[in-house]
């Protein structure tokens, strides 16, 4: 993965503070061995947005671009990403994978995997993943993840991947708008120092890119999920199901089963959890 990549000439000695949880390239730098270009912004619309104005061949190396604030932070379905300033680590991972577009699905799988796995290490609580690219602590998300690529249609390879981490280190100021604060919470912990947790997010993300095998991936996605056994809801074709969640595939595809025994696949979309009486 990484060793195809190309370089990048832009640089920023911008620091950015949480309270005494300052954004530093060079503590990043250090914890990752020295191998990604790494930008920090003090405020810009978006690390993927910005990702996108990154041409192929500028990218000698992967590029890390974290801001301390978003105004306009991205999600899936079109949706936003609340991302306050000083409280979160927003984050974009850019590279030049040499894969086909088949493969995109698993980086949202490594990604997922890896800040779980991040987050317990460093905090020791208990992240989950809500499929496909949603992670929880205590019921409530604090991560969401958001993968985008450019794709060459004459050689049929992925020419750009970029991997958007948004994690709520922190609560904010005055709490999450009214519109998120029922679904929204934040690690909340002083371990969740964002350096540490940036370099182990990435440290992760290339151990398990550079893993041969995406059922070893699989199994651990399969064992950080919060849906998996649960009842859940989904929409499909405008018509809403009720169902368990049985399995998650070899492609990352959610596995449910209906109430009269039948099998459903969703690729895509969102579902929601049916709390237990």
């Amino acid at each position: 993965m990484f060793d195809k990549a190309q370089d990048y000439g832009v640089s920023s000695d911008t620091e950015c503070k949480m309270h005494d949880d300052i954004l530093s390239e060079e503590k990043i730098a250090e914890k990752t061995d020295n191998k990604y270009k790494i930008i920090i912004f003090d405020k810009i619309n978006s690390t993927n947005n910005y990702a996108k104005n990154i041409k192929k061949e500028e990218i000698k190396k992967p590029i890390i671009i974290i801001a301390n604030e978003q105004t306009e932070g991205r999600g899936r379905l079109g949706k936003t990403f609340f991302s306050p300033k000083d409280t979160g680590l927003y984050m974009s991972i850019v590279f030049s994978p040499d894969k086909s577009p088949e493969e995109l699905f698993m980086l949202t799988i490594i990604a997922a995997v890896s800040v779980c796995e991040a987050v317990i290490n460093i905090t020791e609580l208990p992240a989950e993943i809500k499929w496909v690219n949603d992670i929880f602590i205590g019921g409530k998300k604090i991560c969401g993840i958001l993968t985008e690529a450019e794709i060459n249609y004459q050689s049929g390879k992925i020419e750009k991947a970029i991997v958007g981490i948004g994690v709520n280190t922190q609560f904010p100021e005055n709490n999450f708008p009214k519109e998120i604060e029922n679904i929204a919470s934040a690690i909340n912990s002083e371990k969740a120092e964002r350096n540490i947790l940036a370099a182990e997010i990435i440290n992760k993300f290339e151990e398990y890119y550079q893993e041969s095998d995406n059922k070893s991936i699989i199994e651990k996605y399969k064992k950080y999920s919060l849906v998996l056994n649960k009842k859940i809801r989904y929409i499909k074709n405008n018509t809403e199901y009720s169902a368990t969640a049985t399995d998650i595939n070899e492609r990352g595809n959610l596995v449910v089963t209906l109430s009269d025994g039948t099998t459903d696949i969703l690729n895509s979309g969102e579902i929601s959890i049916i709390p237990t009486e």
